[in-house]
């Protein structure tokens, strides 16, 4: 279908909606508006019909009227200066009705924009001029979801890999993750998230993909905004347990999987319910699916009682504690504690941003015959954040965050010290042909024998060559004001974010390289080097950023004008490093550093203007189109900037990384145009299309310069260059069956294409073809087009008999996931060898065009509260949660030749081992990773009380 024909039928549909309503004959509605406390009627008080133009304003006796309404479903919004603002959903009107509300209003007691909802929760907002969906803690406690990443992944528009989120295909890195104001994300493990937030911590989640606002200035991509749930006015506790086995963990469907949490709420005694404690703490751990596993992880940073911290491949814990204090009436102070710790020996634990297109799985596979000598992360998160809320008049609105980051990282070889005070053994990874041998040609004439190659996997007892530790430590100071006109057409909103960080960097290869060696008792050899490549940096970088937005509303027209300025400072490692003659920085370098910054109390500094509009306007009743255009940036991942370029501690390896003081950041300009439709009180739609330009992508070249020594070294460079274009629709749905069913349904296609998918591509077709094409356009490796997320909660009562049978306190979830598969570049077949293997090889002028076999995967949750007599919303319940019902088979590491992860008997590329051909030229380990594909069938059984 054309767009032109698209348009005609979008066209011929608004009208036929026109001419139907035309024809039909109108409803109206009155009423009065009151104070609720003293009854008092509040003349001026505003009445709108949301997603319409219609609307009135109360009389000198507080009455008001509002003709002509047409015979459908709408929410009333009703609104007062100094009131909270009351939304009543659901209200029908029948042709010709004249319907009668009368409205008491409350005074806010706790902020500018206190809303209380009147019926069911929308299906849509019409309100708000943005792809922007909020998750409610109660949907999150219907769905079979762990942590915040889990909720996230079923919207539309987000993608989950192996390495993370993908929004709206982009990066993981590119989104930006608060909690309760104050950003979340560990810069240098380019995972996104740097603080786990488990799913029973969480009163909401916001996720906007389009239409972000100028109070967000950290990410490219959309904004992951967590708040934490607080105490209430009674006592509760509740708590979970569940686990994949019930005693035999030898079973198909067990990982041997044990998950627990603990929640309280609780006002504290003595403040007349003025203070409120929340606090949780959770445990996840696994040994995955992958088989092999190491006898006891080791964790060089908790190194006590490894038996309690580290008892599977997967050790996951969090910790939450949030007090709020109610100083009066419109003052609130709340402080948040949230912590997290991560044992485990997945890879993708630290992910260098840019260095790898598609990021393999994170199981060692090639060193799964000892993965007590592989490489081990922990990942140690705190998160501290204390929040003012105050009301300082009816019309201004003040907010005050202070909070500080702390995360941590450790990699090394299962806990195991740096290195030795002296090398006594060979600690090198290799794999060796071991007993029993099996001559690969016997009975060869020529009298030249052959061993058979073996599966590859490291067996000599070497050690993993990683060792890393970084930290960062961040402190953010935001505010932000508020201020609203009596007439309430506008919201106008600046403030200022400063966010101070300290970062340390150390990243270290083979570190027992240049330690002493032992030549006799008494003798040694000198230290001569920190590895045999290594990467050591400390800096204090510094951002600010300052807005000022207005959100004007209209009868019934919205529009959000906004403006943002972003500076930052690499800080004085950066600037002393280009004022100093001996480190190792590009004299161009220097230039343009010096011409593109300014000083200001002792730093140099850049700066951007980031500018935002939104716009929302009915086009008929309950039908809102909406358009949005902005810009964004990310800054690069540090290690582009600051990597080697302190003069004392400079990696003398061929190729080493050498930073780039002068990197600026990425940038998104986007545009998005969409419509949003509550077709009835219980079914929404909205249809979205985007196109995000991505400018500044950072790619690697190879610069000569001279180390200590004046000797000229190449060196690995980063610099802004690529491009990229991501276009996509997003179709979703919302249906609402009385009070038993609920369903939604995500759909997104979108093109990710550019020049090429990461800074290290760039360097490997250098490598290749010498140069990196600035013209050609090609498809992005984690461009996968289709992505299809739906669900179905049920929860029937006894109003709704089945079988004869009341099914009161039975609910069941069931999800169903398609994701388009990777995209890679096909191989032909050019030859054989002298054994008879084809050799395969890819072509070249194809890069990227085909894509892999989908992904599909549908989860169910059953559960059953035990029939105890209790209070609703009090008791225990039994839940069975299958995940990957369907034992799907996803491939995640792709053969090339085939479209899918390897089976046996396959063909393969010239550069994989081929187990068919155990011959001297295979290479590489067998293919048969259990990690190929993502995790099989899991069924858990779990207990939950809540009291």
């Amino acid at each position: 279908m054309n767009s032109k024909l698209l348009y005609r039928l979008l066209a011929f549909l608004f009208l036929g909606l026109s001419l139907q309503a035309q024809s039909e004959e109108k409803a109206s509605l009155s009423g009065v508006i009151t104070d609720a406390k003293s009854g008092e009627t509040l003349p001026g008080a505003n009445v709108l019909l949301v997603g319409t133009y219609l609307g009135a304003a109360a009389d000198i006796n507080g009455n008001y009227v509002i003709n002509g309404i047409k015979a459908q479903d709408y929410t009333i919004k009703v609104q007062f200066i100094g009131y909270e603002t009351k939304l009543f959903t659901g209200i029908s009107f029948e042709p010709g009705e004249s319907k009668v509300l009368n409205i008491e209003l409350r005074e806010q007691r706790e902020s500018l924009n206190e809303v209380t909802i009147v019926g069911k929760k929308e299906q849509i907002s019409l309100e708000k001029a943005s792809s922007e969906v909020t998750i409610s803690q109660e949907q999150i406690s219907q769905m079979n979801v762990r942590d915040v990443q889990e909720v996230l992944q079923m919207q539309a528009g987000v993608i989950k890999t192996q390495d993370g989120l993908q929004i709206r295909g982009a990066r993981v890195y590119e989104t930006e993750y608060i909690v309760d104001g104050i950003s979340a994300q560990d810069p240098l493990a380019g995972t996104g998230f740097g603080v786990d937030v488990n799913s029973s911590s969480v009163a909401s989640v916001d996720l906007i993909t389009g239409g972000v606002g100028a109070e967000f200035g950290g990410g490219s991509s959309g904004v992951v905004n967590t708040r934490i749930r607080e105490g209430g006015e009674k006592f509760q506790i509740s708590g979970r347990y569940q686990r994949d086995n019930l005693g035999n963990s030898d079973i198909a469907s067990s990982f041997n999987t044990d998950r627990f949490e603990l929640n309280v709420g609780s006002p504290i005694p003595g403040t007349q319910k003025k203070m409120t404690l929340f606090a949780s703490i959770s445990a996840f751990m696994t040994d995955e699916y992958f088989g092999a596993t190491a006898d006891q992880l080791e964790s060089s940073l908790f190194s006590a009682n490894p038996e309690f911290w580290a008892p599977r491949y997967t050790n996951s814990y969090t910790n939450t504690i949030k007090l709020a204090y109610k100083l009066r009436s419109g003052t609130k102070l709340t402080l948040t504690n949230q912590h997290s710790l991560n044992i485990n020996q997945n890879t993708r634990t630290l992910q260098i941003v840019g260095f790898d297109a598609i990021l393999t799985p994170g199981f060692q596979y090639n060193r799964s015959n000892n993965l007590d000598n592989a490489t081990t992360y922990t990942h140690h998160s705190n998160l501290t954040a204390l929040n003012l809320n105050h009301l300082i008049t009816k019309n201004w609105g003040l907010s005050v965050s202070v909070g500080r980051l702390f995360t941590n990282l450790r990699a090394d070889a299962n806990g195991r010290p740096f290195r030795t005070e002296t090398v006594d053994q060979i600690l090198d990874e290799q794999h060796i042909i071991s007993s029993p041998i099996d001559i690969f040609n016997p009975g060869d004439p020529r009298g030249i024998y052959y061993v058979s190659v073996g599966d590859g996997l490291i067996n000599n007892g070497g050690i993993t060559p990683t060792w890393h530790d970084h930290y960062v430590e961040e402190y953010s100071v935001n505010g932000k004001a508020t201020w609203i006109p009596d007439n309430k057409q506008h919201e106008l909103s600046f403030g200022i974010q400063n966010t101070f960080t300290e970062y340390q960097w150390v990243d270290v290869t083979r570190p027992w390289v240049g330690a002493p060696i032992k030549i006799n008792d008494s003798t040694y050899t000198q230290s001569v080097s920190i590895g045999s490549s290594n990467d050591i940096w400390a800096v204090n970088p510094v951002e600010t950023g300052v807005f000022l937005q207005d959100r004007i509303s209209y009868k019934g027209i919205i529009a959000t004008l906004g403006l943002r300025v972003n500076m930052w400072a690499p800080g004085k490692f950066v600037d002393d490093a280009v004022n100093d003659p001996s480190a190792p920085v590009i004299d161009q370098v220097r230039e343009d550093y010096l011409a593109k910054t300014s000083e200001v109390f002792g730093l140099r500094w850049k700066a951007r203007l980031l500018p935002k509009i939104n716009v929302s306007f009915p086009v008929t009743e309950n039908n809102v189109l909406y358009f949005n255009y902005g810009h964004s940036m990310r800054l690069p991942h540090p290690r582009f900037i600051y990597a080697g370029l302190d003069p004392t501690y400079q990696d003398r390896s061929f190729l080493a990384s050498l930073g780039n003081p002068d990197l600026d950041p990425e940038v998104n300009v986007s545009y998005e145009i969409g419509l949003k439709s509550k077709l009835n009180k219980d079914l929404a739609m909205s249809l979205t299309a985007f196109n995000n330009n991505r400018f500044d992508y950072i790619v690697s070249r190879r610069v000569i310069v001279a180390d200590q020594t004046g000797r000229p070294t190449t060196k690995n460079f980063y610099i802004n260059q690529d491009y990229a274009n991501i276009y996509g629709v997003e179709l979703g749905l919302n249906y609402r069956i009385g009070r038993y069913l609920n369903s939604f349904a995500n759909i997104g296609y979108q093109v990710a294409r550019g020049k090429s998918n990461s800074a290290r591509e760039s360097s490997l077709q250098i490598e290749q073809n010498g140069e990196v094409s600035l013209s050609r356009e090609q498809y992005l490796a984690f461009d996968r087009p289709w992505n299809i997320n739906t669900g179905i909660i049920f929860a029937p009562d006894s109003t709704l008999p089945i079988l004869g049978m009341d099914w009161t306190g039975f609910s069941a979830f069931l999800s169903y996931q398609f994701t388009s598969g990777f995209r890679y570049t096909p191989q032909q077949l050019t030859r054989t060898n002298e054994l008879g293997r084809p050799i395969y090889e890819p072509i070249v002028d194809q890069y990227l065009q085909n894509q892999a076999k989908p992904w599909h995967n549908i989860d169910l949750k059953l559960s059953y509260n035990l029939p105890l007599g209790l209070k609703k919303g009090k008791g225990v319940s039994l839940s069975v949660e299958i995940r990957n019902l369907a034992d799907a088979k996803n491939s995640q590491i792709i053969n090339p030749v085939t479209g899918q992860a390897y089976e046996y008997g396959d063909d393969v590329p010239i550069t994989w081992r081929d187990p068919r051909y155990s011959g001297p030229q295979e290479s590489g380990v067998d293919p048969r990773n259990p990690a190929r594909y993502l995790a099989p069938r899991q069924i858990l059984y779990g207990i939950e009380f809540r009291f």
